[in-house]
């Protein structure tokens, strides 16, 4: 998961630093993607209040990955961090179908946002059954 998203990075910014956020409801898995990009493992984790960043490297680009907490009071301070920001992670429970229409209506509201019209996008339907 963490090579493949890092690669089509890669090609896309080169040699240099991007800033990309982890955004998606309480409960998505935002944090576990994190650790996982960052360390190569999934690890235990707790509700995020407020925000985690980490930086990760891989060959010739360094990603500094923001996981901004998805509880409902949280999700206005979202804003807060939009600036430079090149790309966006969307993290959705599949599983968390009662919420499914509030994550949708999130996700439209991000992509109305002015400071983030030119952000790559990523949607990842996390939690799927096998």
């Amino acid at each position: 998961m963490g090579i493949l998203f890092t690669r089509m990075l890669s090609s896309l910014f080169g040699n240099r630093e991007a800033r990309i956020l982890v955004l998606g409801l309480d409960n998505a898995g935002k944090t576990t993607i994190l650790y996982r990009l960052q360390m190569g493992e999934v690890v235990s984790t707790i509700p995020t209040i407020g925000f985690n960043v980490e930086t990760v490297q891989y060959n010739n680009i360094k990603l500094q990955v923001w996981d901004l907490g998805g509880q409902t009071s949280i999700r206005p301070y979202w804003r807060c961090y939009f600036p430079n920001t090149q790309a966006i992670i969307y993290v959705v429970d599949s599983s968390d179908t009662d919420r499914l229409v509030t994550a949708k209506d999130e996700f439209h509201a991000i992509l109305e946002e002015e400071e983030l019209k030119g952000a790559i996008v990523l949607v990842y339907a996390n939690k799927q059954a096998q």
